[in-house]
């Protein structure tokens, strides 16, 4: 057994020099390959790399993204005095709120986001103003404001803006708000004020939707998660919504993960659709070196050495194409960074991720050994006298001898794409899919050549010009990239259909869904007891306006399931990711019947 072990060793010590000294490092046949993979190795590194510093960015700026290593949030109230007391033994606290409201200069309005901090804010980060100042809460009576909100108001620092029942004069421009990628989706710019400010307003008037936030600043030994989990545990029914540094803005996490899916499995189905032509610049480089295949055989070289050797051969080719993929990928990151700046958290300078540069270099060279391995086997099974004479059809049983190394490198990229995936089943959809559309693409393609070798018979023998048969008979000569060429092709062609399908449907089950005379005006927060007055406001002003109201509120689910036999949240362990309607508070009516333009889709309205 040794002495066999060192019989392989040496013959792939031979096959090395071999390979090394017959090799042209210019490439020569094999550029169509290098290209297919540097394109999608480059591709694959730059998608992971983003997504990697992105994720970085996250992790290691948690407590100033979120503004604490807590946070508790509820909606129509503050925390009690037992509440309170309990965040306040946990660290240092910083309070605020947050409200949907209209800002006005003149006659311009533009909705904003309202949002009241204390002195204590912000506990992590520094706020920074466009003038190059540093601050924290604003003065009483001043505001600081997004570059957007004075831009659409029409006005300049020093200015005066009506918010609610009082003017509040504009004292500077936001230029860098440590915590604004927590706040999550609102309907205008953020606005800045002192709580005495937001109080003076009336805005944050009882029955308002406004938000309560308190963030927590931790002792550096104490884990986030235990905390959160004492504070739930002593208020169960309180309707409190928690987050940590660990996950500061979830919906970033969640379009991270799903850009990042979406981005890789397009980059690795192109990769894919790259193997095609990989498959053929291998058998056309082959091809080529038929006779110095046939000089080896000549000399001794049995059917092993020619695979050892043109694997090798073939090897440098790709880890030359993915290299410089990876390099470029690494590269490209920083260009990519500048245009997501005002989006994501993400570093403007190089950033170098081992796992995804591994992952996209793993895809590349299992797509190129498992698109290489057909003609590389074929190349082995051809006797030195077929090699030495004209080849004018493939060798037979070509791909049922390449079927155990394909289907181990299939399989191989298959484990690979499900392990690395932030959603496996849909990746497993995915691959499913793509599998079976290539498979009839391929099925198509050999239906084309089989009827392009009948059209072909069929104008031989009633006397068609030359260049027509000699043009049809070519997508079924023996040999022809006919079949490779529709599939290639074809999937190309559906992935651009699958795209504009997709966003015709979205376009019209948009207009579907948005009725034909939909509201010129929504108002949020209008008292119940000045309905009445707030409707003969706006027909005075609008003779023949047509006022609907919803009444409103939040609230918690704190049970669900039938009678009898419901399930408290407050006892579940874990809340699975899906059920997102059990965490925190949610916006209910209250209304005695059910409002116009909705139905009941089961159960009974009460």
């Amino acid at each position: 057994m040794a002495a066999q072990g060192t019989g392989r060793s040496s013959r792939w010590g031979v096959a090395l020099r071999l390979a090394r000294r017959d090799f042209s490092w210019r490439f020569k046949g094999l550029r169509l390959l290098i290209v297919c993979l540097f394109l999608g190795a480059g591709a694959l590194a730059a998608i992971g790399t983003l997504e990697g510093a992105i994720r970085s960015e996250l992790s290691d700026r948690g407590q100033e993204i979120l503004g604490g290593d807590v946070e508790f949030a509820v909606y129509a109230r503050d925390a009690d005095a037992e509440e309170l007391s309990a965040m306040r033994a946990m660290g240092a606290v910083s309070a605020g709120r947050r409200v949907q409201a209209m800002a006005a200069a003149g006659t311009r309005t533009v909705p904003i986001q309202l949002k009241s901090v204390d002195a204590a804010w912000p506990l992590y980060g520094t706020l920074t103003l466009a003038d190059g100042r540093t601050a924290r809460a604003p003065p009483d009576g001043t505001a600081w404001a997004g570059q957007g909100a004075l831009d659409r108001l029409g006005i300049g620092v020093g200015d005066n803006i009506r918010l609610g029942e009082i003017d509040v004069r504009m004292g500077g421009v936001i230029a860098d708000e440590p915590d604004r990628l927590s706040e999550g989706f609102a309907l205008g710019p953020a606005v800045l004020v002192s709580e005495a400010t937001l109080a003076r307003t009336g805005l944050a008037a009882y029955g308002s939707t406004v938000r309560t936030k308190y963030r927590v600043a931790l002792p550096a030994d104490v884990d986030p998660a235990d905390v959160v989990a004492a504070f739930e545990a002593r208020f169960p029914e309180a309707g409190w919504s928690t987050r940590t540094r660990e996950r500061a803005s979830p919906g970033a996490d969640r379009l991270l993960a799903n850009m990042g899916q979406f981005l890789s499995l397009v980059g690795l189905a192109a990769l894919v659709i790259a193997g095609i032509g990989i498959a053929g610049a291998v058998s056309s480089w082959l091809e080529s070196r038929r006779g110095t295949i046939a000089t080896m055989k000549v000399l001794g070289a049995d059917s092993g050495d020619v695979l050892r050797i043109h694997v090798l051969q073939v090897l440098a080719a790709a880890l030359a194409g993915i290299s410089a993929g990876l390099i470029v990928g690494v590269l490209i990151v920083p260009a990519l960074a500048s245009l997501l700046r005002d989006l994501l958290p993400v570093s403007s300078g190089f950033v170098f991720d081992g796992a995804a540069l591994v992952r996209a270099a793993a895809f590349a060279l299992l797509v190129a050994l498992v698109f290489s391995a057909p003609p590389l086997i074929a190349a082995r099974r051809v006797t030195a006298m077929a090699l030495l004479r004209a080849r004018v059809a493939p060798p037979a049983h070509m791909w049922r001898d390449a079927a155990i190394p394909v289907g181990l490198g299939l399989a191989a990229i298959v484990a690979l794409a499900l392990l690395t995936s932030y959603e496996p089943w849909l990746t497993a959809g995915f691959l499913g899919a793509a599998a079976a559309v290539l498979g009839l693409l391929a099925l198509i393609g050999i239906g084309v050549r089989d009827i392009a070798g009948r059209i072909a018979g069929g104008t031989a023998r009633r006397g068609a010009s030359l260049s027509l048969r000699l043009g049809i008979g070519a997508l079924d000569r023996p040999g022809s990239p006919t079949v490779a060429l529709v599939t290639a092709l074809g999937f190309g062609l559906s992935a651009f259909a699958a795209i504009a399908f997709i966003q015709t449907g979205l376009d019209r089950y948009i207009a579907g869904t948005v009725p034909d005379r939909a509201p010129d005006y929504f108002v949020l927060d209008v008292p119940r007891d000045d309905v009445a007055g707030f409707t003969r406001l706006v027909t005075r002003q609008v003779p023949g306006a047509e006022v609907r109201t919803v009444p409103a509120l939040r609230g918690a689910i704190l049970a669900y399931g039938p009678a009898g036999a419901m399930t408290r949240v407050a006892d579940m362990e874990d809340i699975p990711e899906g059920a997102w309607a059990l965490r925190g508070e949610r916006g209910l009516t209250y209304s005695a019947g059910l409002p116009v333009g909705n139905r009941v889709t089961a159960g009974e309205w009460w």
